[in-house]
């Protein structure tokens, strides 16, 4: 494991240096430079002080305070919990002084708290310094490169955007417009004030601006009219950076981008990183259809979508399904259909009044696809046919979403892009009668497109995961045994290579799907190649996110394997101005906390049965739904995120 300057055992050890040696110097201060204690008595105080200074800052939450991040109130925090451990020891040793290991002098402990707490702040501000400037000399971006910004604003909000955007390379910020005179030529964050907001055109010609972000508190936007107006005849995009008030009370589909908190649904929330994106057009008074909507991405869609239209839900059955665990479910505005995606009357009934249709039912996972491939041949074509003959004629259906995998690229698939040739396995094995399925779905979703002009869209998944998942799925599997105490079971030799994609930014690509025309007839590969690693090293960061220490083994594997799976985001970006931001270790912890808050809800099912929950799959990350029916049951499932 890399060494972590920042980690709680290193903060810690020096907070311990620090009253160690605090406690000396305040005895030669005490004693007028000599100490007239024993040296084994000295120790011993000294050792009863720092262990009893690190118990206080326990008490106090020191311990939950990242020193890279300190800020004013943690130093007011830091001073509580050291006066308090001062005055407690004074008191002890005037109540109790027969107890006392060593009879130690107010005026030592007074020189002690104020030497061992200015030193303690002082170490912690100088880690925040060393970080600061470490981040500053390392992703500072090099003169010329990335989009060129212009705040407005240059007020406290403004000042925070420039500090916290200092440091990332994609963005080069211009400078500020203010019209307070006093701010001309300062410089706030970082960053200068270059004149008025009547210097906006100027500016942007000069400077070559790409974007501009308005960094101005909603009580104060009503006197900026002639601003915006000003904005629409410039060649640049714009964005007004909404407050934390604003980001709190939004809705699921408020496209706040990377400028905010993202909601996942469930009362999580990924904090993400701050940007420009470009705007897009809402999602709104849609009738929208989900096939497999009970599954875990069609359900987390439908949570995002709910707001401002109406959701239709078709799946076999909704009971112990993802859905139950969100507000769709008791939402008298979602209309869940119980159904068959095989049964073509069923579905040409819903989706001749739909305005969008979300086709992610399928048959999926590798021990059922193994066990039962011409089901999954059956049901995964045939499904697809149905529910296209079923939109034909439509003259309502503004987009059609086609869940395909990333299995059609075969056993590797390293950076993988839309162009990459497909490469299915032998007939021979089983397995591949899944990727067979969605690949012959995509042939037939183009000719649909080419021959009757509808409005499609192919998204290939890549290992999505997130808080609700349920079936036999690799992170559900290591989390699961983690916080049960159970070993953690790898399949082959743990060398696997997988990227992973939060459901959030999963569901950010689908609905730039949804909403921008250019997407219409392409594909997209979608995932989140920052998140790349090893199966086994997935397994290690499962056990840091639970806090747990159960072994990590490793097993043979039941089926065939595919070695590496990392997707391209090229075309995504392009097109859908796609960019993943929740990072792996954030996902995973989100993740195993929803897991722990419903373990109850695993444990009975594995009561029934000893695979009723995860499954026999350790790491292959298939299925997106809960599978706990007989396997004739599972047709309309959400699909598998490969």
């Amino acid at each position: 494991m890399p060494y972590d300057p920042y980690s709680r055992l290193n903060q810690q050890t020096l907070d311990a240096v620090v009253v160690g040696g605090a406690f000396y110097f305040a005895c030669l201060i005490g004693y007028g430079g000599r100490v007239p204690l024993g040296g084994d008595k000295v120790m011993a105080a000294g050792m009863a002080l720092v262990v009893g200074r690190l118990i206080a800052n326990y008490l106090f939450g020191l311990h939950h305070l990242q020193w890279r991040y300190i800020g004013l109130r943690d130093l007011f925090r830091v001073s509580q919990s050291y006066v308090a451990f001062s005055c407690l020891l004074v008191v002890f040793q005037v109540v109790f002084p027969v107890y006392a290991m060593v009879r130690i002098p107010v005026n030592v402990i007074a020189a002690e708290l104020l030497l061992s707490l200015f030193a303690a702040m002082g170490v912690r501000v100088l880690r925040r310094s060393i970080y600061e400037t470490q981040s500053r000399r390392l992703d500072s971006p090099k003169k010329g490169e990335g989009r060129r910004l212009l705040l407005i604003g240059a007020g406290m909000i403004g000042a925070n955007v420039a500090r916290e955007m200092a440091a990332g390379s994609a963005v080069h910020i211009v400078g500020f417009l203010d019209d307070d005179p006093r701010k001309l030529g300062a410089v706030i964050g970082g960053v200068i004030v270059l004149g008025p907001t009547a210097l906006l055109p100027e500016i942007v010609r000069t400077q070559k601006v790409d974007s501009v972000l308005i960094c101005i508190s909603p009580a104060a936007r009503g006197s900026v009219d002639r601003l915006v107006a000003l904005l629409d005849t410039l060649p640049v995009t714009s964005k007004f950076l909404p407050s934390i008030t604003e980001i709190l009370s939004a809705k699921d589909d408020l496209p706040l981008g990377r400028n905010g908190l993202k909601s996942n649904g469930h009362g999580a929330q990924c904090v993400v990183p701050l940007g420009v994106v470009e705007s897009r057009a809402e999602i709104r008074n849609k009738t929208i259809l989900i096939t497999g909507g009970a599954g875990f991405i069609g359900s987390a869609l439908g949570e995002r979508l709910v707001a401002d239209n109406e959701i239709i839900l078709f799946d076999r059955f909704f009971s112990d399904q993802p859905v139950t665990f969100t507000s769709l479910y008791g939402d008298p505005r979602v209309r869940k259909i119980e159904g068959d995606i095989l049964d073509g009357k069923a579905l040409a009934d819903l989706a001749h009044n739909a305005d969008i249709v979300v086709h992610a039912a399928a048959m999926v996972g590798v021990g059922r696809v193994c066990n039962y491939p011409r089901e999954t041949l059956e049901t995964n074509f045939v499904g697809t046919l149905q529910i296209l003959k079923a939109v034909e004629k439509s003259r309502r259906l503004e987009r059609f979403i086609y869940f395909s995998t990333s299995e059609v690229f075969g056993v590797n698939s390293f950076r993988a892009n839309e162009d990459t040739p497909m490469a299915i396995g032998p007939a021979a094995e089983a397995r591949w009668s899944y990727a067979i399925a969605k690949l012959a779905g995509e042939h037939l979703v183009n000719a649909y497109h080419r021959q009757a002009n509808l409005p499609v869209v192919t998204v290939r998944p890549f290992n999505v995961f997130g808080p609700r998942r349920l079936g036999s799925h690799a992170i559900l599997s290591f989390i699961l045994n983690s916080l049960q105490g159970n070993a953690i079971e790898v399949h082959g030799d743990g060398s696997q290579i997988r990227s992973w994609c939060y459901i959030t930014d999963f569901c950010d690509a689908l609905i730039e799907m949804m909403a921008r025309p250019a997407a219409v007839g392409e594909d997209f590969n979608i995932g989140n190649p920052n998140n790349t690693v090893t199966i086994y090293d997935l397994a290690r960061m499962v056990l840091e996110a639970t806090g747990q220490t159960v072994p990590v083994v490793l097993t043979d594997s039941p089926c065939p394997d595919i070695g590496i799976r990392v997707p391209s985001l090229q075309k995504a970006r392009q097109i859908l101005n796609y960019q993943p931001v929740c990072d792996l270790r954030r996902g995973l912890k989100l993740t195993a906390d929803w897991y722990r808050q419903n373990l109850g809800f695993f444990e009975m099912r594995q009561a029934s049965g000893p695979n009723a929950v995860t499954g026999n799959i350790g790491n292959a990350a298939i299925n997106a739904s809960s599978q706990f029916r007989s396997p004739d049951l599972l047709i309309a499932r959400s699909p598998d995120p490969r």
